[in-house]
């Protein structure tokens, strides 16, 4: 259930959000039930990486392809919908692997919604989906955050984890510098020239600096749009830097169960990997079939 939870409201909510909303979300179940962490966490992470490829909005570099290329709905969609259905079968099967043991949950509390507060934040989201989709300047939606923030809780800003922001800000930085040394830009341009090595570049680049710095970087070079998003969403599998989310979900994981960090990290890496080789091999087969 926690998979499918991620798999399709990443669709909706990104893979960022859906994680930091069900990584908490199964830490107060977890102290309910008897079960390993380590696991359940690497499967809503996994889920929510590649459920959020279906949707434009469901992943950062999606949008970016979508205005980049000036691809319409229905051809994004036409790129998106075979690889996820893969991607599904196989978050399923992997849920499989479970001890299928019955879970028993006291009774939960009721939860009081604040809907002033909600009506807020839902306006403010259509806000900043009107931004991203060129409807309104982006700087209104930015402004709109911003109120947003200091008119619910203005302390929250305190709380942010601004190292995975500097992180981040270091892999766009190095993007820039690649992107101004004319050896490496000649060189991009002759390498990226078929689907293959587009669709595998975004893959392994993806790995070091991340599938949203990727994305900017490779799509400079290469018109071969299907490639670029199979590699970059696929990609988002693998190292703990693949995608920012990977990362997110690490740093809710050392924050709500502490314990074995290392281990989480190896078994991680090894489930993630697996995955990337299964998936990235059916998405050779994919691409070229599209864009």
């Amino acid at each position: 259930m926690l998979a499918s939870l991620a798999f399709f409201g990443a669709m909706f909510l990104t893979n960022d959000v859906t994680i930091l909303t069900l990584v908490p979300l199964f830490y107060q179940l977890s102290k309910h039930i008897k079960v390993n962490p380590i696991f359940p966490v690497i499967i809503i992470t996994m889920a929510a990486n590649l459920g959020s490829m279906f949707t434009p909005f469901g992943n950062t570099h999606n949008l970016f392809l979508l205005t980049h290329f000036n691809l319409g709905i229905k051809q994004f969609f036409i790129m998106s919908t075979p690889i996820t259905i893969v991607t599904f079968l196989a978050i399923f099967l992997s849920t499989r692997f479970f001890a299928k043991d019955p879970i028993k949950l006291t009774e939960l509390p009721a939860v009081e919604l604040n809907i002033p507060s909600l009506t807020l934040t839902v306006a403010v989201t259509v806000i900043i989906f009107l931004g991203i989709f060129s409807v309104i300047p982006m700087w209104g939606s930015l402004i709109a955050a911003i109120l947003l923030v200091i008119f619910i809780n203005p302390h929250i800003l305190e709380s942010v984890d601004y190292s995975i922001v500097l992180i981040f800000m270091c892999f766009f930085i190095a993007v820039g510098n690649i992107n101004r040394e004319p050896a490496i830009v000649n060189n991009l341009h002759q390498f990226l020239q078929t689907r293959t090595s587009t669709y595998l570049t975004s893959i392994i680049t993806s790995q070091f600096i991340s599938n949203v710095p990727t994305t900017i970087l490779v799509s400079k070079f290469s018109k071969f749009v299907h490639a670029i998003f199979l590699g970059t969403n696929i990609g988002g599998l693998g190292t703990v830097v693949g995608s920012l989310a990977n990362l997110l979900a690490f740093k809710q994981y050392r924050f709500f169960f502490k314990n074995n960090p290392g281990k989480y990290l190896l078994y991680f890496t090894i489930i993630n990997f697996a995955m990337l080789i299964i998936i990235g091999t059916i998405g050779y087969f994919l691409i070229d079939f599209g864009l």
